[in-house]
């Protein structure tokens, strides 16, 4: 809700954007205090900032060197394991895109987690640590494949984008890739780097979801889950307790009242002994409606414990569900059919029905004169509902006791040192753990996907040239261009098997200070074909020129050359992009049909 009329005032006081200026006032504090090393920042305001270091490399060679037959082990095993993923991603997506369509239900959306749209900025802190793992531990596993394969590893770094709202950061680790898909380097060794990355999301989710599982034993020494009060109905909400407890109430164990001390039941919820099951009669303690109970009580802004006395009320089903429309008038809005379990599904009672008295009693919400509070009378057998002049009699059922509360887990301290930690640390570290193995899960899945630049479109691609193979039989032109830099004097061509070069022109946007031409054609002897990979075939043309610092910046240099062509080419690119095309369609289905059905998941603050 705006807190101003004005939208600009309003705009810049959202918490979004003061976090978003706060992100990029520290890039620019970061860019200004490394502008000194070369190479060490990329800014493209506002869309991402990259800071790159050499200091990690040796890092990651280091682990890479210890045990290089394990890695490499290790790796392979994960180009299985991640091929494994992107044939059940497929099936996961495809299923959820039909089902989206036939019977679509709020847990098959899928949605972007972008912060100030899908996600709030509280919940933005609790992704933050599984996000910084899940990204650092993806680009290390590549790095450390690609230095286990001996692939130079040409530096590492963190990177961050932002835009207005929407604000992301995380680790890469870049690999020499022209390196890496030359013939100097085998289909093994890329199928390994390209697997590492989502193999190491696999494992993280897995470990992730282990520990969501032990998590009660985790915590048991130091932990137990109990209720605490979060809301205490009044009379007029059907309750029965008001005056009696409060909320913010932690129930700690309870008893008959009057009974022994040792009678008392501990609630702990990872034991069973919950409050449900307390009052379900799925204890040795056993409760009756009118019953009086003591419930042990700890106050966590006091640290006081202390007991209270509260009475069982009868709960009663109607197998009806209503909303009030006004403070004197209700709607009946559903009655539950035999076959759901309903109880008035044979009265004349029909949905839509107007509701103004209950048992001759008008209707008054601010009276306290509901519904809610008819059904805390003890041993009632049925309901008069009236609208105007006709009655409807509804049945009621007793289905056991009510205390009139609603609740919460509170995890409760055992020892001082728990305590110290509140009963917060335990909800952290849960809910860190559930966002670790969702993120994980999902980027597992998404990464390995047959899209470009995801991880799953390497693995395809190499597939697709092992399964169909290459023939590089014919020779093909092709033309180049390059921007002219004084530092710069090796132009790496996008083909990795060039023949001969055809031509090199250098075309100037200035009037030229060589002969007063703007387009040079350089002779043979002023540049030379050569090997930079090291792997057979000649890819990079190397410049010879005297009068390089003369020229200027920014000319233009075409170079026309001739290479061998992979006659198979054609048919592996169709084949690529018709996967790529297939999966685009069903990822764009799913977020669109997603949003259709359940726009409500998104929202803007």
């Amino acid at each position: 809700m705006p807190l101003f009329n004005n939208p600009l005032l309003d705009f810049l006081l959202n918490p979004w954007f003061i976090f978003s200026l706060s992100f990029w006032l520290i890039v620019l504090v970061l860019v200004l205090l490394l502008r000194k090393k070369k190479g060490a920042t990329y800014l493209f305001f506002p869309l991402i900032a990259m800071f790159k270091t050499k200091k990690l490399n040796n890092f990651i060679k280091k682990i890479s060197k210890k045990t290089p037959r394990f890695w490499k082990i290790f790796w392979t095993v994960g180009i299985f394991v991640s091929f494994s993923f992107t044939i059940y991603a497929f099936y996961f997506f495809f299923a959820n895109f039909i089902n989206l369509i036939v019977a679509p239900r709020p847990e098959q959306a899928i949605v972007l987690l972008i912060p100030g749209v899908t996600i709030d900025l509280p919940l933005l802190f609790y992704l933050i640590l599984p996000l910084l793992f899940i990204v650092t531990t993806h680009e290390f596993a590549h790095g450390i494949a690609a230095s286990a394969d001996g692939i130079d590893v040409k530096s590492t770094g963190v990177l961050g984008a932002g835009l207005f709202f929407i604000i992301g950061f995380g680790a890469f680790v870049e690999v020499d890739e022209r390196e890496l898909n030359s013939i100097k380097f085998n289909r093994n060794s890329r199928l390994r780097i390209a697997a590492a990355g989502t193999f190491v999301n696999g494992i993280t989710a897995g470990i992730a979801f282990i520990l969501l599982l032990a998590f009660p034993l985790i915590i048991a020494p130091w932990y137990r889950q109990v209720s605490q009060v979060n809301l205490v109905l009044t009379e007029a909400q059907g309750g029965f307790n008001e005056g009696n407890l409060a909320n913010g109430d932690v129930i700690l164990a309870i008893k008959k009242k009057g009974a022994l001390d040792d009678d008392y039941i501990t609630l702990d919820n990872y034991e069973q002994r919950t409050l449900q099951n307390i009052l379900t009669n799925k204890t040795s303690l056993k409760c009756a409606i009118g019953d009086n109970l003591t419930f042990k009580i700890y106050s966590p802004s006091s640290d006081v414990l202390y007991a209270k006395n509260v009475t069982l009320g009868p709960r009663y089903y109607t197998g009806i569900l209503y909303e009030y429309i006004n403070d004197t008038t209700l709607h009946i809005t559903k009655i539950y059919s035999e076959s759901e379990g309903g109880n008035n599904f044979n009265t004349t009672l029909t949905e839509g029905l107007k509701i103004n008295k209950i048992n001759g009693v008008p209707i008054n919400q601010t009276k306290g004169d509901t519904l809610d509070k008819a059904l805390t009378v003890y041993d009632l057998q049925n309901l008069t509902l009236s609208m105007d002049t006709e009655n409807y009699t509804l049945n009621v059922n007793v289905t056991g006791v009510v205390v009139g509360i609603s609740t919460y887990s509170y995890y409760m301290h055992k020892n001082d040192v728990a305590k110290f930690f509140t009963s917060f640390w335990p909800e952290f570290w849960l809910r860190e753990l559930l966002w670790l193995f969702v993120i994980a899960f999902s980027i597992t899945l998404f990464n390995m996907l047959p899209l470009p630049i995801f991880d799953g479109d390497r693995i395809v691609k190499e597939l697709l040239n092992w399964g169909i193979g290459e023939d590089y039989k014919s020779i093909k032109k092709k033309r180049e261009k390059f921007y002219f830099t004084k530092e710069e004097k090796d132009y790496e061509l996008s083909e990795y098997r060039v023949e001969k070069i055809n031509s090199i022109e250098i075309i100037m946007d200035d009037q030229s200070r060589f002969d007063n031409s703007s387009r040079i054609i350089l002779a043979e002897e002023k540049y030379e074909l050569i090997d930079k990979i090291g792997d057979g075939f000649k890819d990079t043309v190397s410049l010879n020129l005297p009068e390089q610092k003369t020229l200027p910046e920014g000319s233009k240099i075409e170079i026309s050359y001739d290479y061998r062509y992979d006659e198979k080419k054609k048919t592996k690119k169709i084949i690529l992009n018709s996967l790529r095309f297939i999966t685009l369609f069903i990822i764009a289905g799913n977020f669109i049909l997603s949003f259709v059905n359940f726009r409500g998941l998104l929202f803007w603050i």
